[in-house]
């Protein structure tokens, strides 16, 4: 930096240094006030633009609330009644699956593990259930049937004779019912 010889009377060296003092406080103003200015401006232009833009979305959600209470979403209405049926009937369907399979999960404990089941069919109103099977030894499904009728879970056990032919290597066949108290509770 220069460095000035200043040969003014201490008094203007004090004025001079003064009206620099303003000048710079004027400049420092005159920027402060343009920058507010600027700053402003660019406030209210980014206003305009997001009311320009809510406006424009505030339309959007009328057409689609228009869209909605109009006939046009008939097919949406119709496949989401369809939808409910489907998740009720589900629903239906889970509750009384549940059932079934506490009975199924009896069914499973008291059978000998000598037996192999081939088929199983089951009416659900009744409660009928008619299964084949095959097993090694007429002892297990001998067992079996004890095993049945000693259960809770069913009555009426069906044994015929042609299942105590054999001594080893027994094709059989059951027919037996679900205790009513436990289709009543369910349905």
């Amino acid at each position: 930096m220069k460095s000035y010889i200043n040969l003014l009377p201490k008094e203007q060296q004090r004025e001079v240094a003064l009206d620099r003092i303003g000048t710079r406080i004027l400049h420092l103003l005159v920027w402060v006030v343009f920058s507010f200015i600027v700053l402003a401006s660019l406030l209210m232009l980014t206003k305009i633009f997001l009311k320009a833009k809510i406006a424009g979305i505030g339309e959007k959600i009328e057409n689609q609330k228009q869209i909605l209470a109009s006939g046009e979403n008939s097919e949406l209405k119709a496949r989401l009644k369809k939808f409910n049926i489907h998740l009720n009937n589900l629903t239906i369907l889970g509750q009384n699956q549940a059932f079934w399979s506490d009975v199924m999960v009896e069914f499973a404990k008291i059978m000998p593990k000598e037996i192999a089941i081939d088929t199983m069919s089951v009416d659900r109103t009744s409660g009928k259930i008619r299964i084949t099977g095959y097993s090694k030894t007429r002892d297990a499904v001998l067992d079996f049937r004890e095993n049945l009728l000693d259960s809770d879970y069913f009555r009426d056990v069906n044994f015929p004779l042609s299942n105590l032919v054999e001594p080893t290597d027994v094709n059989f066949r059951y027919t037996f019912y679900v205790e009513d108290e436990l289709l009543k509770k369910n349905l």
